[in-house]
């Protein structure tokens, strides 16, 4: 009797380190998010330059989104609505990372025109979504 008691203790404590939510697991988001803050933005001719701070996880950043918005006439308080954008990978030549500060350079744009910037970072794990920084003003 004791010999059956026994294994059937044994098959039970098997069967029941078997049981639980069993999930694959999953990246802590807050631990993986980042933050772009632009520091400077200038037009030296037809060419910008743009020096941002990262914070948070910023080995996470899988690439930059460029936008520019140009007009005629000066709208600080207006919408941001890009009139161009560039998606620019890790490793192109037109963005420097060192550490957590970066840099962007690209030329072309006209400078009679006024002109608003922000910077997208697009994270490794898409589901935390893109991140924008503030938008700002080249007047």
């Amino acid at each position: 009797m004791k010999k059956y008691i026994y294994w059937g203790l044994v098959v039970l404590l098997v069967l029941g380190a078997g049981c639980g939510k069993k999930v694959w697991p999953e990246p802590e988001a807050d631990d993986e998010r980042f933050e772009i803050k632009i520091e400077q933005a200038r037009l030296e001719g037809e060419c910008l330059h743009i020096q941002a701070r990262l914070k948070g996880n910023y080995q996470n950043l899988a690439g930059v989104i460029l936008e520019v918005e140009e007009s005629v006439v000066p709208c600080p308080g207006c919408p941001f609505m890009a009139t161009f954008s560039e998606v620019l990978p890790p490793g192109a030549q037109e963005v420097h990372m060192e550490g957590d500060l970066l840099q962007v350079s690209l030329c072309g744009f006209d400078p009679e025109k006024y002109n608003r910037v922000r910077l997208t970072g697009v994270n490794v794990y898409r589901d935390l979504g893109d991140v924008h920084s503030s938008v700002k003003e080249l007047y």
